[in-house]
């Protein structure tokens, strides 16, 4: 399994704005300076966000983004559902025209596939931003992920 750049450039700009003062938002420009990410790319990515009301914006000189809610109400789960075109885990959910054929030939390991897709899903619905930071930013390593 494979997180892309897109979740991964996502999420560290999440955790830098999880991380800032809730009342000051951040430019694309500071959140691409902090994270070394490339702004053109955020910008892009920070569309996505905000049309999935992950993150909401402020105009004027002080402008930028915030979360839109709590660090420990969003989930790794609603980031990759924002930034990512496809949703599946795997080949079979993906493609189901005719899922219980695998390119051509028959495959009984449809609900197996079904079942691994399920499972991935739970487990990234269940680990917020603010596990991620208690845990991995923070250092608490008696955090529990899955809050």
């Amino acid at each position: 399994m494979y997180i892309s750049t897109k979740t991964g450039y996502a999420l560290r700009a999440m955790i830098e704005l999880a991380l800032t003062d809730d009342e000051q938002p951040l430019s694309i420009t500071e959140l691409a300076s902090r994270q070394q990410l490339p702004s053109k790319y955020l910008e892009r990515l920070f569309s996505l966000l905000k049309k999935s009301e992950l993150v909401k914006s402020r105009k004027g000189t002080n402008g930028g983004y915030l979360l839109a809610r709590n660090a420990d109400t969003i989930t790794l789960q609603d980031v990759m559902h924002a930034v990512e075109e496809s949703h599946y885990y795997t080949y079979c959910r993906h493609n189901k025209i005719d899922a219980e054929y695998c390119q051509g030939i028959s495959c009984h390991l449809r609900g197996f596939w079904d079942r691994i897709g399920t499972d991935l899903e739970s487990y990234f619905s269940n680990i917020n931003l603010q596990s991620i930071i208690n845990k991995y930013i923070r250092g608490d390593h008696e955090a529990n992920l899955f809050e």
